[in-house]
């Protein structure tokens, strides 16, 4: 009598194992896809956060710089529209050999008649600008001449917050001998929620 042959071991996937399988990498593909971009937004906000509290430190330390330069008399504060501030002062300069009041730039010329342009003035001001798409605030430096017509303008710091804010994107206020520069940036988002910098200035008085 013969034996019964033994059945043959089934091979491969069924189409349901082939389904499921194909489903949970699926899964875990995106996944691991939603923690990669999470963790490049987070590290591009580290980036940006990082950059933004370099370029708020170096604005703020330049207009320390000139604004002691300055007197009392010659500063003025107006408060904008959102709250911010606009800032005008001048510098003390050499025009043709007499001490005067305006505004000394480097790159304005390579003279030092050009250099050296009496009665204009610096001017820091907050402005709305779009960028890709997107409306922020930007501290400007313009120099003025004599009729108050901005001649050159930088941009300075981006993404400052609104003038009523806590802190207020860019303030300059005189407390007794000492003029307070604050300077800060509303953020993109919760792991990023901005920088400030607020210095404190002596003129020259």
């Amino acid at each position: 009598m013969k034996r019964p042959m033994p059945k043959r071991a089934r091979a491969g996937f069924t189409l349901l194992e082939t389904l499921v399988a194909l489903v949970i990498f699926s899964v875990l593909g995106y996944a691991l896809g939603v923690a990669a971009e999470v963790g490049n937004d987070s590290a591009l906000e580290v980036v940006r956060g990082t950059g933004q509290n370099r370029e708020l430190r170096a604005a703020t330390l330049n207009l320390a710089t000139e604004l002691r330069s300055s007197t009392d008399a010659s500063i003025s504060t107006v408060t904008l529209a959102d709250g911010n501030h606009r800032l005008r002062f001048q510098h003390p300069i050499t025009v043709g050999g007499a001490q005067v009041w305006g505004v000394y730039d480097r790159q304005l010329g390579n003279t030092a008649a050009l250099q050296n342009r009496a009665d204009w003035v610096v001017q820091y001001t907050v402005r709305d600008q779009a960028v890709n798409g997107v409306v922020e605030k930007q501290l400007v430096r313009q120099l003025l001449d004599e009729t108050f017509v901005v001649q050159r303008e930088r941009v300075i710091a981006t993404g400052l917050r609104g003038g009523l804010a806590a802190p207020a994107g860019f303030r300059v206020v005189q407390n007794g001998a000492v003029w307070e520069i604050t300077l800060s940036t509303a953020g993109s988002m919760a792991s990023n929620p901005g920088k400030s910098v607020v210095m404190h200035v002596n003129t020259r008085n």
